[in-house]
């Protein structure tokens, strides 16, 4: 099948072509980090209604002609009943990252797999979740790291596969892929899903 990505990051691109998979990128042209989750919302809800958002908005500017699937993606951290997503501000980055040191936080990936033919019938809205604990992280290694910039565009602030190979003290509990950005353990299944709804190739 013909697979657009609804998204700009190029961590999603490089999980997708880790994969083997074969796509074209569409970026939606929604700025998740100028919106805020509802009261109540939790990280599951949130991220699998911005994931449909962005395959929704791509779809829109997408030709009419268009045909194959259509993925958004969404990644936020939760913790202490809290969704964390991308710091606006170093300030920010920094008071987040400091929040998780010595605490477990529960991060979600949603994804939206949209036929953009039949955009209301035919739409597959799924997340997967992994926690990720972090040990004793010192003021220093935070502060080198923020002067690099790496927390920008980032779901709390830091990308997993970089801050490993630093040697930060980070564990996951679940698929590494859904902290980067794409359930990578999943996703085949889910794209396979799809063939019910004969999308063209």
């Amino acid at each position: 099948m013909r697979l657009l990505l609804a998204s700009g990051s190029p961590r999603r691109r490089e999980v997708l072509t880790d994969l083997g998979a074969t796509f074209t990128v569409a970026p939606a042209g929604v700025d998740d980090g100028q919106l805020t989750p509802p009261p109540g919302a939790t990280a599951l809800t949130w991220t699998v209604a911005m994931a449909y958002l962005k395959a929704f908005a791509a779809i829109e500017v997408l030709p009419a002609c268009t045909t194959g699937i259509v993925m958004g993606a969404d990644t936020a951290c939760e913790l202490d009943g809290r969704i964390i997503g991308k710091p606006e501000s170093e300030a920010e980055a920094r008071a987040t990252l400091r929040s998780m040191v010595g605490q477990t936080q529960r991060v979600v990936t949603g994804v939206a797999l949209v036929d953009p033919k039949q955009p209301r019938d035919h739409r597959l809205l799924l997340a997967d979740a992994a926690l990720v604990s972090f040990g004793n992280l010192s003021e220093d290694a935070i502060d080198r790291y923020l002067m690099t910039g790496g927390w920008r565009g980032k779901a709390g602030g830091y990308n997993l596969t970089e801050r490993l190979a630093d040697g930060w003290p980070i564990t996951v509990q679940g698929d590494p892929g859904t902290v980067v950005g794409l359930p990578t353990q999943r996703l085949p299944e889910w794209l396979a899903l799809t063939a019910q709804w004969g999308a063209h190739p």
